[in-house]
């Protein structure tokens, strides 16, 4: 709207503007062409005879003239401008006399023309005019003063005018302006067409969402010098960001949600057992032998001792997921850490007859880790092969070197992971269906907190098992070559 607005503002000016140029135009033309005309009359008739007018010449030289055509009016005015006569019918004239300034530029000559005087026949109306003095024995008797396109003539032109040239001409101009106007419009949509795409991207997103909205979110063009296709390259970005923070959050959320089921089931029921211990030794301690009594609260220990734990592995594992973790990088001889942390477990495998081994036992076989991280991955990696192993099954860590890096497998001969458990065995609180019960402390946390210790270290942690086999977890550490 604003621009059809425009194009008729313009459009009224221009023609407007090409009457005005138009008319400006004749009227210079036509006061060119008749400029000596009344020279040439004053030259021919005698038009004052002994200080007065001299009617016959005047006659003559009005019916002369009028045989040219209704466009000339023919006036003689004094020396101060007065109208003396007239070519006209009586009535006609509406001035009396005549600013005589216009007329002595014309008879000076060197002006711009076209020059306009007064029309004696309109009060409020100049026009273009042709003027000479008359002189009689060099004595200034008056002016001819002669109007050019006179009123019958201007009323036939202003017919004609109406009737065909106006009619051409706006026209013309509608057509010249309904082609520009629908040029302007066409370049117009084609400019504006990427923010059209955008902000439709903008709404598919805002009404779908990130599921859906980002189906329907166009493709915008890498490395163009154009503004629109950078500020749409910019938005794919930061939607897809927006879009992976969003499933970030949904899967935080849905893992809080399932952290606060499994924290809850898991500590009611060890705190369940330490409050009862405790309230029955508190109720019959007087009646119990020195024995009963400790037997109540070891078992009350127990269950305090396994609360503790796992309240400090929910709090590794929430430590280990955050964003400021740091890692302590330094040289770790893998083999002395796995001895160390057989000799730490020895005591639960000799309980189960389970052999423990570490090959090769060489020392000089260095990674770069932190160690305190990956002593924990290997605690729990060899404490949870412990509780699947039965009596007379093995347990190693074997090392190999592989390229810059140092492959780690530990391997035992235990009961085995179910094909269809493998892939959620690091999930956390996650239990295989022959996952192993017994006196020992398992919340279901070691896997989950082994596999971001590894990825923090940028290693990938593999698992094969075959049930009532074995298992095999697989990975890998930087190594430095001395």
């Amino acid at each position: 709207m604003a621009v059809l607005i425009c194009f008729v503002v313009i459009g009224v000016l221009l023609l407007v503007l090409a009457d005005k140029i138009s008319a400006r135009y004749q009227q210079e033309v036509e006061q060119k062409l008749h400029q000596q005309l009344a020279e040439h009359l004053v030259h021919d008739n005698e038009l004052f005879q002994q200080g007065s007018l001299n009617k016959t010449a005047i006659k003559q030289a009005f019916h002369t003239m009028m045989i040219l055509g209704p466009r000339f009016e023919f006036y003689i005015l004094s020396p101060e401008g007065d109208v003396l006569t007239y070519s006209a019918d009586p009535g006609k004239v509406k001035r009396a006399a005549v600013d005589l300034a216009p007329v002595q530029q014309f008879i000076a000559g060197n002006l711009q023309l076209p020059v306009v005087g007064d029309d004696p026949r309109n009060t409020d109306r100049q026009k273009i005019f042709s003027a000479a003095p008359i002189y009689e024995q060099d004595q200034l008797r008056g002016y001819l003063y002669i109007i050019i396109g006179g009123e019958i003539y201007e009323s036939v032109a202003d017919i004609l005018r109406n009737s065909h040239i106006m009619a051409l001409g706006f026209w013309g101009v509608v057509l010249t302006l309904t082609f520009s106007l629908l040029l302007v419009l066409l370049i117009f949509a084609l400019l504006t067409r990427p923010l059209r795409r955008l902000a439709g991207d903008m709404m598919a997103l805002q009404q779908q969402g990130f599921d859906q909205g980002m189906e329907a979110v166009n493709q915008w063009q890498q490395n163009s010098h154009d503004e629109i296709q950078k500020l749409g390259v910019a938005f794919n970005a930061m939607a897809s960001t927006l879009n992976q923070q969003y499933r970030k959050v949904q899967s935080t959320d849905q893992l809080r949600r399932e952290l606060v089921s499994y924290v809850s089931h898991d500590l009611r029921t060890p705190l369940a057992a330490l409050l009862g211990y405790l309230e029955t030794w508190q109720l019959k301690h007087p009646q119990l032998t020195n024995e009963q009594s400790q037997h109540l609260i070891q078992i009350a220990l127990d269950n305090a001792r396994k609360t503790s734990q796992l309240v400090e592995q929910l709090f590794e594992l929430a430590h280990l997921d955050s964003d400021n973790v740091t890692l302590n990088y330094e040289p770790v001889a893998i083999a002395e850490l796995v001895q160390d942390v057989i000799q730490k477990l020895q005591l639960c495998a000799v309980e189960k007859q389970v052999t423990l081994s570490v090959t090769p036992q060489d020392h000089s076989v260095l990674v770069m880790a932190d160690i305190q991280r990956i002593e924990r991955v290997f605690t729990n990696l060899i404490d949870n092969a412990i509780r699947h192993c039965a009596n007379g099954d093995q347990i190693e860590v074997r090392l190999a070197q592989q390229g810059d890096s140092i492959g780690i497998v530990v391997a035992d001969t235990g009961c085995g992971i179910p094909e269809q458990d493998l892939p959620h065995i690091f999930e956390p609180h996650f239990r295989a269906s022959n996952s192993a019960t017994g006196k020992r402390i398992h919340s279901g946390l070691g896997l989950a907190i082994t596999q971001r210790i590894l990825q923090l270290h940028n290693a990938l942690i593999e698992v094969r098992s075959e049930q009532d086999k074995g298992t095999e977890f697989r990975f890998k550490l930087a190594a430095i070559t001395t």
